[in-house]
């Protein structure tokens, strides 16, 4: 029997005698406890709720053993009884908090033939209990042994930054799919980052034109989380990052100008009208979300140093973050924010990591770094100010076609690494591009973020998260799942640290020619996206088939990138017979350029709004048409034109 699964497990004890889910249903006192115990066991075929048509079985008592039993290195161990194992219960064995060896989030699991025995002491320890047992059954393909589990988290706090500002905004049941998947990976908070998809009666125009989210539905979405365990805290951004809020021309007065009058995408903390307007935000964001934590952002804020210098702008900082830390206490909450202006890393926009202890002491800072390095001195530098402090990864779907999984693993993993449990907890960062990587191509980095933040010292390889990913996910065996590997990784073909460069290189204008540098065997590279494609459309998921498809729009991209930086030149054609060759191929990948668009919207739509979706659908169009003038200027033997954009 496998017993590695996502999160792993603390502790697992494998036993000689064969048991199939099947088997068993769930008793009443599972049932009533978690409502939705039921729904966890659909991906495995369903499990009944009731035994009104089980035949009897054995009810003897769980820890008995009579058939010995072998640990995970073949020794041999304790013995169990066999039962009947035909519809045999799922127990549940309350725990009083009180046993201060049983937390709130912890749980055993004892399966034998005559009942598999749940023990925790709270509702959310019995839900992860049943997750367990539902991802034992998917990688072992139904195919079980009796078995023992002690399970808990090392972080108390573990969460997903979801970014939906830029990009897409999913639909309410796509939110609900989100909260379900986070409580299987053992997540306990979702943190939309709604930079301005709140809908604020206090600031009508907040949200105007990105298909803001009412309170109503938001209130929705955090009860529907809270009948899986799970707390929805928001994330909005209350000082820079305002780009797409300062062209709204109510806005535009609580933005920073420089000294030519020019506006930075950055409010402007010495604005009085700024502490006004925030006020109100936060007095209804409470009002939605209820009391707990709320992040106010405060990450990037470059324009604030650029203006006031890093003196002025530093004690500005402070005082703003200090005015809305003490506007939360005043509403029952807590503040959160980013720590990067006082541990960068990149750029020159800090001040000193020491003023951050200028800070009310119960501030919680996030530090994010999604850089996979050697080291990250910036932890130790920020525990060393005796902050509260936090660690952000990142999934890595920003800047690449898909999940780039190996730098999303060296990155969680090395950061957890450098914090050696220091932290209050893990926030994995999900950042869009406006929707240029689809969200639902997320799940490989939410996933490598459960496994970390349930179980930072996780001893498993790259290979065998990578496997376990593609088994719980989608169902697919390790052929199947190395198969699926050259879209996320082509290292062998481009440089790794131009990937983003790389995935720029499908929007540049044919015009505009550059020549990328970056790149290894271009024809070698397309046929292997050749080959990975065919794998998406040959294989079929045992389940999550949306974000499966977005795989395909994924290699496609990448395919279509590949062939265009060798199909184009990279200087002016000098001749008729050189510049034919090219306008002829500018029309063939115009021509390819409409259908791959056309699937992007169709995965857009199937579980998002409108939202983001005409900037996305503009750079299709506006390569399309660049194409063609390219083509077209090129066939009419209008070198120069091309040689004047250059």
């Amino acid at each position: 029997m496998k017993t590695q699964i996502i999160p792993q497990v603390k502790r697992i004890q494998v036993y000689e005698t064969p048991i199939r889910l099947k088997d068993y249903y769930l008793s009443k006192e599972v049932t009533e406890v978690f409502p939705r115990a039921a729904e966890i066991f659909q991906e495995n075929g369903g499990m009944d709720s009731s035994a009104k048509d089980a035949e009897p079985c054995a009810a003897k008592d769980a820890s008995q053993g009579g058939t010995k039993g072998v640990s995970q290195d073949g020794t041999e161990k304790g013995v169990s009884q066999g039962g009947t194992g035909r519809f045999s219960p799922v127990r549940y064995v309350y725990s009083s908090m009180e046993d201060f060896s049983m937390p709130k989030e912890a749980y055993r699991i004892s399966a034998r033939k005559e009942a598999v025995t749940i023990c925790a002491s709270a509702p959310r320890g019995l839900m992860y209990a049943l997750f367990t047992l539902s991802e034992l059954d998917l990688v072992n393909d139904g195919e079980l042994c009796e078995f023992d589990v002690w399970d808990e988290p090392a972080l108390s706090y573990r969460a997903l930054s979801d970014d939906i500002s830029r990009g897409q905004v999913p639909r309410t049941e796509q939110f609900f799919t989100i909260i379900r998947r986070l409580a299987r990976y053992k997540y306990n908070t979702y943190m939309p980052y709604i930079e301005d998809i709140f809908r604020f009666s206090s600031v009508p125009a907040w949200g105007r034109y990105s298909d803001s989210i009412s309170p109503q539905e938001w209130r929705m979405i955090v009860g529907y989380a809270e009948e899986w365990n799970l707390s929805v805290r928001p994330i909005v951004n209350l000082l820079g990052h305002f780009d797409k809020l300062v062209r709204i021309r109510e806005l535009q007065s609580l933005a920073l100008r420089r000294k030519d009058g020019s506006l930075i995408d950055c409010m402007d903390p010495a604005n009085p009208k700024v502490r006004e307007v925030i006020s109100d935000m936060l007095a209804e964001l409470v009002n939605c979300f209820g009391k707990g934590i709320i992040h106010c952002g405060g990450d990037e804020p470059v324009g604030l140093t650029e203006v006031y210098g890093a003196q002025e702008g530093g004690r500005l900082f402070i005082e703003h973050y200090t005015f809305i830390h003490d506007v939360l206490k005043e509403l029952g909450c807590s503040m959160m924010m980013y720590g990067d202006f006082f541990a960068p890393p990149w750029g020159d926009y800090s001040v000193p990591v020491e003023r951050a202890r200028e800070l009310p002491e119960d501030t919680d800072f996030v530090f994010w770094d999604y850089a996979a390095r050697d080291a990250y001195p910036f932890v130790d530098a920020l525990h060393r100010q005796g902050i509260r402090l936090y660690i952000s990864p990142g999934s890595w779907t920003w800047a690449c076609f898909a999940c780039d999984i190996r730098q999303c693993y060296d990155n969680t993993r090395g950061l957890l690494k450098a914090d050696g449990g220091r932290s209050r907890g893990m926030i994995m960062s999900s950042w869009a591009d406006h929707g240029d990587t689809l969200l639902e191509l997320a799940p490989p980095g939410v996933l490598t973020g459960a496994n970390y933040s349930w179980a930072p010292e996780s001893d498993y390889s790259f290979e065998t998260l990578y496997l376990l990913i593609h088994k719980s996910f989608y169902g697919f065996d390790r052929e199947q799942a190395m198969r699926l590997d050259p879209i996320y990784h082509y290292d062998a073909y481009i440089d790794h640290e131009k990937k983003g460069e790389f995935k720029q290189e499908m929007w540049r204008n044919p015009l505009k020619m550059a020549k990328f540098e970056g790149c290894h065997d271009l024809e070698g590279f397309i046929g292997s996206m050749k080959e990975a494609e065919k794998a998406v459309e040959e294989l079929e998921p045992a389940r999550n088939r949306t974000a499966y498809h977005a795989m395909l729009l994924a290699v496609k991209r990448t395919r279509f990138t590949a062939e265009k930086l060798l199909l184009l030149p990279g200087r002016c054609p000098e001749t008729i017979e050189e510049g034919i060759p090219y306008g002829e191929a500018a029309l063939k990948l115009a021509g390819e350029l409409i259908p791959i668009r056309d699937l992007h919207r169709r995965l857009w739509f199937e579980t998002n709004r409108y939202a983001d979706w005409e900037i996305c659908a503009a750079r299709y169009d506006d390569l399309y048409d660049q194409l063609r003038i390219f083509a077209r200027n090129v066939r009419l033997r209008r070198f120069w034109e091309i040689r004047r954009s250059e």
